[in-house]
């Protein structure tokens, strides 16, 4: 039966499938599965043939194997935590079958004596006998066991078994949807629908496939669909009116000529794009991308001072508290002393954590270096015109928003990344955001060596910063 209600199925709860109850809910959600939808797109990793049928006397030692037996004895113990055990064997052999915590009556249920039934499972072998121990498919319909079935990564407590169920059942009611993408699209998939393409990613010879048709016409639909809402977040950010910031280039000049290097003209030209944004009465929503020493934070800096310069607040996140306190340490000694500059460290007691937050109430920081925690709900800034995320690929398009958000209309948010990414998969990913580039390294600088230290060696780490 094929549900033609569109997407309603596809968005439903994980408990509108048939046999899916609180407890493997609450498991599928600790991976983040909430939906029928998500539970489409975590795709198989391997799987196992159980398709063939062995006799037990061809049985392999360590494999997976599949074997119709007729139980012939039960063995029920009466000493406590020891197996129940049942007999089988077919013309060619004996096999034992070994359950641990198991009642009688689901053996006697699973394992009739005198009917046969197809087993399969990991062959062990002990006291010259073949052994199968607490094997999860049993039936007495051999086409429900000779088949191939799928490997998931699979959340602890879920069964392969249960898993492929799970997933099959999704697979037999996937919705009809309407075509979204026009014929000339399309041919260049082989007409491939997006329910067919499902149905085609999901079985087992077809894992790994990420060169055939159904694989790219999926890849397609998400990259599109990205890239159409970016563009719509994209063209709301572009509605929002702000202040214009007055740029003070004489200010930013004479600090510039302070610096004991010169600018590279990458870097010269990523600050006149970013300069030209604050200016603007739009909001600017920018992505800073440039290569490990190509020198984006010292363009991140000089955009703070500008943004200082005009009356704003400035908030500066780096993705640990090693390198904020880096950041942190290296304005200290660029900036002028008249600009007041602190750090939330998790090393800060509480009483120093209270007074910074007053002060940054209070319009009395200028810029604030930190992590994640300077963006908590407790923190207020009195006029927050510009944020800076360092190795911002960590945050999604809908936290980019509630950072812009924290600060109101007038304020900016400028990200770096020195993740190397290709433009159509930066523009995929970033396509709310502008985008600059720092291709050239300053002539000065130092090959980039990386090395593992001991975290109780910090405090050597940052004295040879």
């Amino acid at each position: 039966m094929i549900i033609k209600s569109n997407y309603k199925y596809l968005l439903s709860d994980l408990t509108e499938l048939k046999g899916v109850g609180t407890k493997t809910t609450n498991l599928l959600k600790k991976k983040n599965i909430n939906t029928l939808f998500d539970l489409l797109w975590k795709l198989p990793k391997s799987y196992t043939d159980r398709s063939l049928s062995s006799k037990i006397k061809d049985l392999k030692i360590g494999e997976n194997q599949t074997v119709t037996v007729t139980p012939q004895k039960y063995l029920f113990p009466r000493i406590r935590n020891l197996p129940n055990k049942v007999i089988c064997s077919d013309d060619t052999g004996k096999l034992d079958c070994i359950f641990f915590n198991s009642y009688e009556g689901y053996v006697r249920k699973i394992l009739p004596i005198g009917k046969e039934i197809t087993i399969s499972g990991k062959i062990s072998y002990f006291k010259n006998k073949y052994q199968l121990t607490n094997p999860k498919y049993i039936s007495e319909d051999s086409s429900l066991i000779k088949q191939v079935h799928n490997q998931y990564s699979l959340t602890e407590g879920i069964s392969e078994k249960v898993y492929n169920k799970i997933i099959n059942q999704i697979i037999n009611k996937l919705p009809e949807l309407d075509e979204w993408h026009s014929n000339e699209i399309i041919k260049k998939f082989g007409n491939l629908s997006w329910n067919n393409s499902i149905v085609e990613l999901h079985k087992p010879e077809n894992i790994g496939k990420y060169k055939d048709n159904f694989y790219k016409r999926l890849a397609y639909d998400e990259i599109f669909s990205t890239f159409l809402v970016n563009s719509e977040i994209r063209r709301k950010i572009k509605k929002i009116k702000k202040k214009r910031k007055k740029i003070n280039y004489n200010l930013q000049n004479a600090l510039i000529n302070k610096l004991s290097f010169s600018l590279t003209h990458d870097q010269v030209n990523t600050l006149k794009e970013i300069n030209k944004d604050l200016s603007t009465s739009t909001k600017m929503f920018r992505l800073l991308q440039g290569d490990v020493g190509s020198g984006k934070t010292i363009v991140a800096l000089l955009s703070a001072y500008n943004a200082i310069n005009a009356g704003y607040q400035v908030a500066f996140m780096a993705p640990t508290e090693i390198l904020a306190r880096q950041h942190y340490n290296f304005t200290r000694e660029i900036f002028p002393n008249n600009k007041k500059i602190e750090l939330i460290s998790g090393k800060s007691d509480y009483k120093s954590k209270k007074i910074i937050l007053e002060k940054l109430k209070n319009n009395k920081i200028d810029i604030i270096f930190g992590t994640h925690a300077i963006f908590q709900k407790k923190v207020s800034y009195k006029k927050l015109g510009l944020i800076i995320i360092d190795e911002q690929h960590k945050f999604g398009v809908d936290q980019r928003k509630k950072l812009s958000d924290k600060g109101g209309d007038n304020c900016d948010v400028l990200l770096m990344t020195a993740t190397p990414i290709p433009r159509t998969l930066t523009m995929t990913m970033y396509g709310d955001m502008d985008l600059s580039v720092i291709k050239e390294k300053p002539k000065s600088r130092k090959p980039i060596k990386t090395y593992s230290k001991l975290e109780s060696k910090i405090d050597d780490v940052l004295k040879k910063r």
